[in-house]
């Protein structure tokens, strides 16, 4: 990358970080372009010839939340070493959001827009596979158990993403995620330790 190239990557991520900060104070609609333009130290001018638009902006804000989360996993799970500290950074990976951001801008973001839709729900499908990988290198590792199914597994992931999904939706759940960050960890690692073997039954 050149120096024109990072100076104006640069720029792009100072203008989307920017939004982000100031859509998850605020909201939307009550943040302008103007706004964005003072808090990034730049141009209106640049922030419509990167993005085109304030919806554009936010959609692409969501698809790098996205891409960057199913890039961390990947990335865990080309690592080398012991699978247990695997456990412990794929909880982090897949939480890291939670505490940061407001879920309400998240979710509200993904509902009015179908195009983001249709990017969260391949991103849900790109994710399960990712986790099923996962799930069977620690079958591999002999820290999960082989005897549980992966029928079982994609059945309770089912079940977890539609309670999960529609109580995000009007805000019960959201709430208390928002309240208390450690409970998505909490919940994660409920799951992951279902999968875990007897202590007597594990490899040396």
């Amino acid at each position: 990358m050149d120096g024109f190239e990072k100076r104006r990557d640069d720029k792009k991520k100072a203008i989307t970080q920017t939004a982000l900060k100031l859509f998850d104070q605020y909201g939307f609609e009550k943040v302008s372009m103007t706004d964005i333009a003072k808090k990034a130290h730049v141009s209106r001018a640049s922030i419509y010839n990167f993005f085109e638009s304030k919806d554009n902006l936010r959609r692409i804000i969501i698809k790098d939340i996205l891409d960057d989360s199913i890039e961390k996993v990947q990335k865990l799970l080309e690592e080398q070493g012991d699978f247990i500290d695997k456990v412990s950074k794929y909880v982090q990976v897949r939480t890291w959001y939670y505490g940061k951001y407001s879920l309400q801008f998240f979710v509200d973001t993904v509902e009015s827009d179908p195009e983001l839709r249709q990017c969260f729900d391949d991103f849900a499908a790109a994710h399960r596979q990712l986790l099923m990988k996962f799930i069977d290198e620690g079958r591999q590792s002999g820290v999960f158990s082989p005897d549980i199914s992966n029928t079982a597994i994609e059945m309770y992931l089912d079940i977890f993403q539609l309670y999960y999904l529609n109580n995000m939706r009007n805000g019960e759940i959201r709430d208390k995620f928002e309240r208390n960050p450690k409970l998505a960890q909490e919940m994660t690692m409920l799951f992951l330790d279902g999968l875990i073997q007897g202590k007597d039954n594990m490899q040396a």
